[in-house]
């Protein structure tokens, strides 16, 4: 025997089924969302710690330091290829550019200055991700650029 309406109606039998049915789906996006974030804001963490570290290793090493070991330290931190890492060193002497092998004329403002730049990309985990959307990313990566530099003489 069929139910009635009035009867279908004022059932409550089944219905917590049907309200985790309409709501499981949101959650899990929600869910999604947030931990393709957490990881991105993680992994722009680690490159900025990359770039402080090596920044620091050419700030205790002085003029000395190697442009080649700052950039294999800021590769292997960012967890990147060292062609990901771009180091330039800038000598300035009285203000005025030129190339980091020359030493200044006596008496003028000698500035020293290293520069670390990392770019590479972060993959989300899940297709539909907003981070795609809010970077508009067409191949589904995101860029992940940080940038800093010290005076270190």
């Amino acid at each position: 025997m069929l139910p009635s309406v009035r009867g279908l109606v004022t059932a409550i039998e089944g219905a917590a089924v049907v309200e985790m049915a309409l709501i499981a789906p949101l959650m899990a996006a929600l869910m999604m969302g947030t931990i393709d974030t957490a990881r991105y804001f993680a992994a722009g963490i680690k490159v900025q710690q990359a770039v402080n570290r090596s920044l620091e290793m050419s700030l205790m090493g002085g003029p000395t330091v190697a442009l080649s070991d700052i950039q294999a330290q800021a590769a292997d931190q960012a967890g990147v290829d060292v062609s990901a890492v771009t180091v330039t060193q800038t000598l300035k002497c009285a203000g005025t550019v030129t190339t980091w092998t020359l030493t200044c004329a006596s008496g003028q403002e000698t500035a020293r200055y290293t520069q670390v730049s990392i770019a590479t990309t972060f993959t989300p985990s899940f297709v539909l991700n907003s981070l795609n959307q809010m970077y508009k990313s067409t191949n589904g990566n995101i860029p992940i650029s940080v940038t800093g530099a010290v005076r270190i003489q």
